[in-house]
C-alpha cells in the first residue's frame, strides 16, 4: 500500500512538473490565429516558424555563446577553488582546518548583502562586464560546494597520499592527476548544479553586466518579452529555446548527479 502511495504521488508530481514544459512547447508550436482561438489545447497544424522567427529576431547565437563561455569559465574556475580548499580541509594538512571549516560552514546561513556585492565589484573596476559577471558567479556556491567535497574528500584513503607522497608525487600533481579523478562523480555533480544554476540566473547578468552589448540568454528573453509582451506563441519559443539546453543536459547527466551527491553523502 504504500509503495502504491508513493507512486501515485510521483505520478502527481512529475504531471506538476511536466505541465509547464508541454504548455510551453504546445503553444511554440502554434501560429498567432491558432493561440488566439485556443490557447492551451492541443496544436493541430504545427509549424516551427516561431523558431525561426525567434532565432533572428533575438540574436540567438551571439548570446548563446556568451552564456555558454561564461558558464564554462565559472564552472571551471568554481570547481578548482572548491577543491583546491576542500582536499587540505578533509585531510586536515594545517592548524585550524575545522575552525576554518566550521566558519566556512557557518558563512552559508548569512545572506549576501547586495549593496556590498556590487560596491566590491565596482572598486575592483569589473562592474559591467563579463569578468564581474563571473565573479560574482564563482564566488554564489563556494560553500556549499566546498561542503560536498569535503565530506566526499573524507571517504578518500590515506593509504594514496602517503604512496604518492612516498614515491616523490608533488601535492598539486597529486591533487589533480590521483586525487581529481577519484573525486570526478562529485566534481560533475556540481559543475553540472552550477552550471544549471548559471544558465537560468536572470538578476545577476541584469544587474552586474549593466549595458553590454553581448547579454546572457537569460537578459535577452526578458528584452525580448518587453518586444513581444502579447504574443506568447513567440515567447514560448524563445523559452523553449532557453530551457532546452539546460534540460538536455539533466536528462543525461542526472544519473551523475545522483551518484555524487549520494556517494558524497555517504562518505561525509
Amino acid at each position: 500500500m504504500g509503495r502504491v502511495l508513493c507512486f501515485f504521488l510521483l505520478c502527481v508530481l512529475a504531471v506538476i512538473m511536466l505541465y509547464p514544459l508541454f504548455t510551453i512547447v504546445n503553444i511554440s508550436l502554434k501560429t498567432y490565429t491558432d493561440y488566439l482561438k485556443d490557447p492551451l489545447g492541443p496544436v493541430m497544424s504545427p509549424t516551427l516558424d516561431n523558431f525561426e522567427t525567434v532565432w533572428d529576431s533575438m540574436n540567438v547565437l551571439p548570446t548563446t555563446l556568451n552564456t555558454l563561455l561564461l558558464t564554462f569559465i565559472t564552472c571551471a574556475l568554481n570547481a578548482a577553488i572548491c577543491m583546491l580548499a576542500a582536499f587540505p580541509i578533509g585531510r586536515n594538512y594545517f592548524r585550524g582546518t575545522n575552525k576554518l571549516y566550521t566558519f566556512i560552514l557557518a558563512s552559508m546561513f548569512f545572506p549576501t548583502s547586495l549593496v556590498a556585492t556590487i560596491s566590491l565589484v565596482q572598486s575592483l573596476g569589473i562592474y559591467g562586464t563579463s569578468a564581474g559577471l563571473v565573479a560574482v558567479w564563482t564566488a554564489g556556491s563556494l560553500q556549499l560546494n566546498t561542503f560536498m567535497l569535503v565530506g566526499f574528500v573524507k571517504g578518500l584513503p590515506r593509504d594514496l597520499d602517503e604512496a604518492a607522497f612516498i614515491d616523490g608525487c608533488g601535492y598539486f600533481r597529486y591533487l589533480f592527476t590521483i586525487a581529481a579523478p577519484l573525486m570526478m562523480p562529485i566534481i560533475a555533480t556540481i559543475v553540472v548544479l552550477k552550471a544549471i544554476g548559471c544558465w537560468n540566473d536572470f538578476l545577476n547578468p541584469f544587474i552586474y553586466m549593466g549595458n553590454a552589448e553581448v547579454k546572457t540568454l537569460s537578459t535577452g528573453l526578458y528584452l525580448y518579452m518587453g518586444q513581444f509582451a502579447s504574443k506568447w506563441n513567440l515567447l514560448s519559443a524563445a523559452i523553449f529555446i532557453v530551457a532546452a539546453p539546460m534540460v538536455v543536459l539533466y536528462i543525461f547527466m542526472q544519473r551523475f548527479i545522483i551518484a555524487g551527491m549520494t556517494s558524497g553523502a555517504l562518505k561525509g
